[in-house]
């Protein structure tokens, strides 16, 4: 199927970027390099109180890795987003993003770029301020961080190559905001960030 093509940006290393997703539309979220992590959060464009909920969709999914044929709930227990192409098939759906806090806690660092940040300054201009969306919110697309036999979680150089991509169509109006993880202090993008690219897409005529 030929989809038309309504917006495309390149997001460089370590940036962000925002848009509202009307239902029916279609992001695709590109790794260009490969290796590249993007922390999604999306909240309804009618109410900012309702939210997409890593929780609720790994529940009514039954799983934790959301992928191709799932959908992401709102805390409201609704449809919000659906996997409808999936190229890598692995993603974090646990929650959470890179912060200068616990950047600190775990290297010690002042002042680094980091995924809270990004996605603040992303959903300025929407009116989300830093405490309408929280750690629940975010899906981790490309991240490899997964749960062990022992109960451990490890985390690893997402499986993404150059060119793979997700896409995700509305089931309702979002605000959509989207960090390029800017993390380069573990193997989360293989501790050397790129760019990504989204479109947006349509199936209608």
């Amino acid at each position: 199927m030929t989809r038309k093509i309504l917006f495309e940006k390149t997001i460089p290393a370590r940036e962000y970027t925002s848009l509202i997703l009307h239902r029916e539309e279609i992001i695709r979220v590109i790794d260009l390099e490969g290796k590249q992590v993007a922390d999604l959060v999306a909240l309804s464009a009618t109410d900012k109180g309702e939210k997409l909920s890593c929780v609720y969709s790994n529940i009514l999914n039954g799983t934790w890795k959301l992928t191709k044929g799932h959908t992401l709930y709102s805390n409201r227990a609704r449809p919000m987003l659906s996997i409808i192409e999936d190229k890598v098939g692995l993603h974090y759906s646990g929650g959470g993003f890179c912060s200068e806090e616990i950047n600190f806690l775990r290297f010690k660092v002042c002042n680094t770029r980091n995924c809270a940040e990004n996605l603040t300054l992303a959903f300025k201009s929407h009116g989300i301020r830093r405490e309408d969306f929280d750690f629940d919110c975010c899906f981790n697309i490309f991240m490899n961080l997964t749960f062990q036999s022992d109960g451990s979680m490890k985390l690893q150089e997402p499986l993404s190559k150059s060119g793979d991509y997700v896409d995700l169509k509305a089931e309702m109006d979002c605000v959509i905001a989207i960090s390029n993880c800017p993390q380069d202090r573990n193997p989360c993008n293989a501790f050397n960030p790129t760019p990504l690219q989204i479109k947006v897409l349509s199936d209608a005529p």
